[in-house]
């Protein structure tokens, strides 16, 4: 993926352009193979986004596990500590009992109407010992296994650290260099570029449009329904900065936008698009409705963004952008659309 994208970025410099009119056809076939180098690199970018949100969700899952283990550990280790202190006991008190002291306690003394509860109490002393030997030995096997299950766990987090730390630092290697490549678009190619992206949006705009049985507005959600309710917590969150792995008002990715918004309306969604395409229903493009969520890249592991009616969506696009309404794109790898199941 890295490659790819590398290659992509090593071929958008723009190069000399000729005069008249061989110069603006030039313009514009290096427009368009710009453009369509931003949007590649875009969807690689955010491709990389969602991959480190996962690995960072399954490094968090795995800390708790770690968490979980030691405290079990510690019981383990707790019930060890007793059954030592308790092993000890019950072996003094048997030999003392049995031994020495034997005469002066009148259980042991050697009158036979007492035999029979010497008996007795001999059985339930060794009863005692052997049982509390049993639950040592099981404590013992018990934590070297917790502890071997622990080391393990410890290993993957650290791969799983090293693995995020390592996708976090590529994505924002590429997202530096997509930076770079927008600033050396000027003039004419600007231009050209700018025309491609309002060509291509009033071509999206005309496909919703055609797609919906209204052919002026989008129903709205019924009064306080969830979907409603979601799409008013996504509004609130516009001007807030795109973070990667962010879930707050500090920050927020594409996921974790949509995330939030419909925690806000009680339904729970994975921080993470791909498990989001999983989670939802699919709807067709002419029954959609505010607060559907549209999908991009293969089921949706690219990006997310929200239906909010009249053919706009809101969205945490990437790096250096805040939350925005913008309207609907049906290009660049739109994959589908999803409704949250209530």
């Amino acid at each position: 993926m890295l490659a790819v994208v590398a290659l992509c970025l090593s071929t958008v410099a723009v190069s000399p352009r000729p005069s008249a009119a061989a110069g603006l056809s030039s313009d514009r076939a290096q427009a368009t193979t710009l453009l369509n180098q931003i949007n590649t690199i875009n969807g690689q970018v955010e491709r990389l986004s969602q991959k480190f949100d996962q690995a960072t969700i399954k490094l968090n899952k795995i800390r708790n596990e770690i968490i979980n283990t030691k405290a079990v550990v510690a019981g383990i280790k707790d019930k060890v500590a007793k059954g030592t202190l308790q092993l000890r006991s019950d072996a003094v008190f048997a030999y003392v009992t049995n031994g020495s002291a034997a005469s002066n306690n009148p259980l042991f003394t050697p009158n036979a109407s007492k035999a029979g509860a010497t008996n007795v109490y001999n059985r339930l002393a060794e009863g005692n010992i052997a049982t509390t030997l049993a639950d040592l030995k099981n404590y013992r096997i018990k934590l070297t296994k917790e502890r071997s299950l622990l080391a393990a766990e410890d290993a993957q987090a650290a791969a799983a650290t090293r693995a995020a730390a390592g996708s976090f630092h590529s994505a924002k290697l590429l997202q530096a260099k997509l930076k770079n490549a927008l600033a050396q678009v000027k003039g004419q190619i600007a231009t050209f570029i700018a025309q491609a992206q309002a060509a291509a949006a009033a071509k999206d705009a005309s496909t919703l449009q055609a797609a919906s049985p209204s052919s002026s507005s989008f129903p709205a959600p019924p009064p306080n329904s969830r979907a409603n309710i979601a799409v008013n917590a996504a509004m609130s969150y516009i001007g807030v900065w795109y973070q990667w792995g962010g879930a707050s008002r500090s920050g927020v990715d594409c996921s974790g936008l949509t995330m939030l918004a419909y925690d806000a309306a009680g339904i729970s969604l994975s921080h993470y698009s791909g498990a989001q395409w999983n989670e939802t229903m699919r709807v067709p493009l002419y029954d959609i409705q505010p607060g559907d969520i549209l999908f991009y890249g293969y089921h949706g592991d690219e990006h997310v963004a929200m239906y909010v009616g009249r053919g706009q969506m809101i969205e945490a696009e990437m790096t250096g952008t805040r939350v925005h309404i913008v309207p609907v794109r049906l290009g660049y790898g739109f994959a589908g659309l999803g409704r949250p199941r209530a």
